[in-house]
């Protein structure tokens, strides 16, 4: 991965074979981000998406998709967890035949050639397990 420092965040342009979540993960740890938002832009040649199931078992389900595909929109966050970076990501994927699939974001999905614009915030942003959901949430103070 190749990446430059703009303003107070980076652009990263990662390469054939990168983990987009274990790259990020590698990279906000290495550069102390605990608080960001980012987008990017490329291709991967395999991706594991996963959709939550919020009504019945509370769980992700898991598909792989072996073969090129054009990142359409990819999006999410960096945070912290038990004091380590969390990215969290969705992307719409768009395959050769202009369908579209997407998701939940997994390891595992490794680009061909990927850029992303990493926007970081000041302080950092926590998630915890809500056991409601099932989810690890954005602890915020305020509610409105």
């Amino acid at each position: 991965m190749l990446y430059n420092k703009q303003g107070t965040g980076f652009v990263l342009r990662l390469e054939q074979g990168d983990d987009i979540l274990k790259t990020l993960k590698q990279f906000a740890e290495a550069k102390r981000v605990r608080a960001a938002f980012f987008e990017g832009i490329g291709s991967l040649y395999k991706a594991r998406l996963g959709h939550y199931d919020f009504q019945d078992t509370k769980t992700y389900k898991y598909e792989t998709f072996d073969e090129d595909l054009e990142i359409l929109s990819l999006s999410g966050n960096i945070s912290t967890m038990n004091q380590l970076a969390l990215p969290h990501a969705h992307a719409t994927l768009g395959r050769r035949d202009f369908s579209v699939i997407g998701g939940h974001l997994e390891q595992g999905s490794l680009a061909n050639m990927v850029e992303v614009n990493l926007a970081k915030l000041p302080g950092k942003l926590e998630k915890a397990k809500d056991t409601n959901v099932g989810l690890n949430l954005l602890q915020l103070p305020r509610k409105f």
